[in-house]
Formats: C-alpha cells, sequence, structure tokens
C-alpha cells in the first residue's frame, strides 16, 4: 500500500518545471478555497433556516474533526512524504504530521454537511471544492493520497453522526420551545 501511496504522490505532486500560476492556483485552493466555503455557508445561513442547520452542522464537524485529527496526530504521528525525501515541498510544513490532512478534512466535513439541503447542488459544488483543496495538499508535497483519502472519509462519517446526532435534534427541541410557538402564533396573528 505504501508503494502505491508513494507512487500516486510522485505522480500528482508539483515538480521543478510546474508553471508559477499552477502553484499559484494551488496555494490559493490550499488557503483560502476553505474559508470561502465556510464564509459562503455563513451568508446564507443570515437568509434561510435550512441553511442555519447546515451552519449548524457543518460548524460542529469541523470542530470535531480537528479535535479527531490532533489526537490521532499526537497518536500515531505519521510522516508527511518531506520525510522520506519524496518529491518538493512547496509550502513548509516542518516535521509535523501528516495523517490525516486537516486542510482536506475540514472542507470535506463543511462539504458533507451540506447533505441535509434540500437541494444537492450546493452540496456538490462544496464537494468539488473540498476535492480541489485535496489535489492542492498533494500537488504543494504536503500529504500523501491516503492522508486526504483518510480526511474524507472521516470528514463523511462525522458529518452524518453530527447531523443525525446533535442537528437534528437540537433542531426539533428549538422548534418545540414554547417561546417559538409564542413567536409563531404572534406573527400569523398578526398576518
Amino acid at each position: 500500500m505504501q508503494a502505491l501511496d508513494f507512487a500516486l504522490f510522485s505522480w500528482i505532486n508539483a515538480s521543478a518545471s510546474a508553471p508559477a500560476w499552477s502553484l499559484r492556483f494551488a496555494m490559493f485552493a490550499s488557503d483560502v478555497l476553505p474559508t470561502l466555503l465556510a464564509l459562503s455557508i455563513a451568508a446564507a445561513a443570515a437568509f434561510d433556516r435550512r441553511w442555519r442547520h447546515a451552519f449548524f452542522t457543518a460548524l460542529v464537524s469541523v470542530l470535531v474533526v480537528w479535535l479527531v485529527v490532533n489526537v490521532f496526530r499526537s497518536v500515531l504521528p505519521f510522516p508527511r512524504p518531506a520525510f522520506y525525501g519524496l518529491g518538493i515541498q512547496w509550502v513548509p510544513q516542518g516535521a509535523r504530521p501528516g495523517f490525516p490532512s486537516l486542510h482536506a478534512a475540514g472542507t470535506f466535513a463543511a462539504a458533507f454537511s451540506l447533505w441535509c439541503l434540500p437541494w444537492r447542488t450546493p452540496m456538490r459544488l462544496a464537494l468539488v471544492a473540498a476535492v480541489v483543496v485535496a489535489w492542492s495538499r498533494l500537488y504543494l508535497g504536503l500529504h500523501f493520497p491516503t492522508d486526504v483519502t483518510a480526511a474524507a472519509i472521516l470528514a463523511a462519517l462525522v458529518s452524518i453522526v453530527v447531523e443525525r446526532g446533535i442537528s437534528r435534534p437540537a433542531g426539533r427541541a428549538v422548534s418545540r420551545s414554547p417561546r417559538l410557538r409564542l413567536l409563531r402564533r404572534a406573527r400569523i396573528g398578526r398576518a
């Protein structure tokens, strides 16, 4: 398995002859795209109740993923490609562990959190953004393919558990609250 991981990494990692624009795009995807995704979800949550549910799910999922990744890395610190002298590491990361990829896990967690929306397009677009972030981590020489694959799997599992175990029950509790019922009755009475 390690040989396949090394081979795929070598195939995807940017070589010394990579065009400067591709490196700039990969750095943008790695550093800015996750933030843009989070801001987009937050902006949509300001206007629609269903997006607020997705935003809450994404927020909790990203926090849980962050915690799991950091605990896992401290218990089992798998090295990054640079440790093995593989490829070119275009962004300095030092000797920090790389499995699973925190950038990919967080972005995939936010993307998978959108599955609870009634429309599939936002989730599909967010998943494309997450795939681009995962690619950028490989292209920049920061992670192995297994690092980003494990991150995507972890993010999917966490997002499902958070939505079904925390967000959905919390949403039901809020909708049953006596205060919310009074507000709804007041709105209906004004109409």
